[in-house]
């Protein structure tokens, strides 16, 4: 599981060691970070292989390009899904959760929207990957609309 968090750019004085206060760091493992302005805030991140950011960051920067109102975006990368959750320009989801199946990805899902009290029927899901057409059929029943985002 990729390891990060965000931090508001007001708590960020440039100690990388914050993430180690969130999850396990091991000193062998390098901490950088990146400033996400739109969101006023700081993603902490051990780098993946070859030193790219976490999926999570990808999909925050994807957010503030959606132009309805609610924006759920997400992707399933092995057996984890990855889901960032907007209302107009405000982050409120930002998360990482294990998840080796469908049905176990769409829970966490559903009661991220359940918390936010979103309405998924008047609801475009963004998913970045490919996802099973049985699956995009199955998320069509639920949703008002499941769209690609552009890789």
């Amino acid at each position: 599981m990729e390891k990060y968090t965000l931090v508001p750019k007001e708590f960020f004085n440039g100690d990388v060691q914050l993430l180690s206060q969130v999850v396990g760091v091991s000193p062998s493992e390098t901490v950088k970070y990146v400033e996400l302005p739109s969101f006023e805030a700081v993603l902490l991140f051990v780098p993946g292989p070859e030193g790219k950011e976490p999926v999570i960051y990808d999909l925050l920067c994807r957010l503030p390009q959606i132009h309805d109102y609610n924006k759920v975006l997400f992707c399933i990368d092995g057996s984890v899904l990855h889901l960032a959750i907007g209302a107009g320009d405000k982050l409120l989801l930002a998360n990482s959760y294990e998840a080796k199946d469908f049905t176990t990805a769409l829970y966490y899902i559903f009661a991220a929207l359940h918390d936010f009290q979103i309405n998924p029927q008047m609801t475009t899901l963004y998913h970045k990957g490919d996802i099973a057409y049985e699956n995009q059929e199955l998320l069509f029943s639920y949703f008002k609309g499941v769209e690609p985002l552009c890789e």
